[in-house]
């Protein structure tokens, strides 16, 4: 099913829910096409479809600035930042192969086990993961990037769809509800609620089905080569990999690469 409620640009927001049935009810088709642009990016495209964090948005405080101070505050440990974002990438650079199936509670299972492990036999463990997972789920503790805000609304204007779809799970929605430069973002497709994670193609098939588009006719934009690039290429989407670092040694064949969001527009 989807739940709708209607953004400042009168198009109707939805966000992706999977029936009994694995099918997301039809999207309401907006009556604004797609315009010729002159960037070639954008060339047939008719939708952009946005990674969330590490493309459009960011955690302040940083994931390793909160986890230590509620590793002190419940667990009574400290531990270095640097250990806590090691754990937390390498962590989520595993969830990249193998089983790619997931759901709400398979998502709370890997967090609450990620913070497990960091807190070790600490009495303070579940006070710890029910703070941190309530933290996560507040805007307050997120910002968009400088430029996510003006890119949005520059694809809007050129008359654009716009969407974000995230390994995440439905703390999401609270999170783009209460940043300004995502709010109005109409279609959000969340992990947990398809039941696959990117990159598998499954993910992004049902992106195109929530769209009622062809993968041609997606642009698919964000910072991570695996779960980005390399899944949305090989669902057959157009694909931009936003690389802030500079570093586009590893870029895949029919990938652009993008330094800022602006320069889509």
């Amino acid at each position: 099913m989807a739940n709708r409620d209607e953004n400042r640009y009168g198009n109707p927001r939805i966000t992706l829910q999977v029936s009994n049935s694995g099918q997301d009810r039809p999207h309401v088709q907006s009556a604004r096409l797609l315009s010729a642009m002159p960037n070639s990016i954008l060339s047939d495209i008719q939708a952009v479809v946005f990674d969330a964090v590490g493309t459009v948005m960011y955690p302040n405080p940083s994931v390793a600035e909160a986890y230590c101070a509620a590793m002190t505050r419940f667990c009574h440990v400290d531990i270095p930042a640097n250990t806590v974002s090691a754990a937390v990438r390498d962590a989520l650079q595993g969830r990249a192969s193998g089983d790619l199936a997931t759901s709400e509670a398979a998502e709370r299972d890997f967090w609450a086990g990620l913070i497990q492990d960091l807190a070790g036999e600490s009495s303070g463990f579940q006070d710890c993961f029910d703070h941190l997972f309530a933290h996560f789920a507040d805007a307050a503790n997120w910002r968009c990037f400088p430029e996510t805000e003006e890119t949005i609304d520059g694809l809007h204007s050129a008359g654009l769809r716009t969407a974000i779809a995230s390994n995440f799970d439905l703390r999401l929605n609270s999170v783009c509800d209460g940043l300004p430069g995502l709010k109005d973002v109409p279609h959000r497709v969340i992990s947990s609620v398809v039941g696959w994670r990117k990159p598998d193609v499954r993910f992004f098939e049902a992106v195109c089905r929530h769209l009622e588009l062809r993968p041609q006719q997606v642009l698919f934009v964000g910072d991570d080569l695996v779960n980005d690039v390399e899944g949305s290429l090989t669902a057959g989407m157009k694909s931009v990999w936003l690389c802030r670092n500079g570093d586009t040694l590893q870029a895949p064949e029919g990938a652009t690469v993008v330094a800022t969001l602006t320069d889509l527009i």
